[in-house]
């Protein structure tokens, strides 16, 4: 015991418990100024610890690339229940962009912390080619904003999300209504209103000349296209 007891009052007294002490002793000098600054000021206080907190819930809610794939798949069946003639060409070429990158192994995913980003490879992870592996021909980082095909942040993936909002509403199909008829408002939402733009619908469309010159021209546009094909 007394072999022991000498032993440890030889480390307390040494170098090593000397340097322990007097990290401690740093540690609680730390920790009595921290809480006096907080009594000083707890405006500031209150607003470092709100920017910790949000700093900390930002970081457990980033999403993987796993969760990426799973909206990406989701939004691509979302669209597959619709019919052809209601879904939103905007949606439609976003997703089936985001489709084809990710079965030629072109989508990349990058947690940076805070949030993640999926962007746009040139080529397969696995090409071979030299053009996949010089790094004189790889893209270089100015270009790298312009790759960036989705944030993820507090567990969404937002510019999928903002495709997808109106993603059962064709756009194309009210091009040629008349002006009154392609906005709706609140007011439009009284059972007299909607009984008069239900009536409406039955009306014939009457077209001016510059819209009928307009529709000759986008059909002769689109024939020639199709003969040039």
């Amino acid at each position: 015991m007394a072999g022991g007891g000498s032993r440890w009052q030889r480390i307390a007294t040494g170098r090593l418990g000397r340097w322990c002490k007097s990290l401690l002793q740093d540690y609680a000098d730390a920790c009595r100024d921290v809480a006096l600054g907080f009594k000083e000021r707890p405006g500031k206080a209150g607003l470092y610890l709100s920017l910790l907190a949000g700093a900390t819930v930002c970081s457990l809610h980033v999403p993987c690339d796993a969760s990426f794939e799973s909206s990406l798949l989701e939004a691509s069946g979302t669209l597959l229940l619709l019919s052809p003639w209601i879904r939103n060409g905007s949606s439609e070429g976003h997703v089936q962009r985001l489709m084809k990158l990710q079965n030629q192994g072109r989508l990349r995913y990058q947690s940076l912390v805070f949030f993640s980003l999926v962007y746009q490879a040139p080529f397969d992870a696995e090409a071979a080619l030299y053009q996949a592996h010089c790094k004189h021909l790889k893209p270089r980082w100015t270009d790298f904003p312009a790759r960036i095909l989705d944030v993820g942040f507090l567990g969404r993936w937002w510019v999928l999300s903002s495709k997808m909002k109106d993603s059962d509403i064709n756009e194309e199909e009210f091009k040629y209504l008349p002006e009154h008829l392609r906005t709706i408002s609140s007011r439009n939402l009284h059972s007299a209103a909607n009984e008069k733009l239900f009536d409406e619908k039955y009306k014939p469309v009457l077209l001016t000349e510059e819209q009928i010159e307009r529709a000759e021209k986008e059909e002769q546009q689109s024939l020639q296209g199709a003969l040039n094909q």
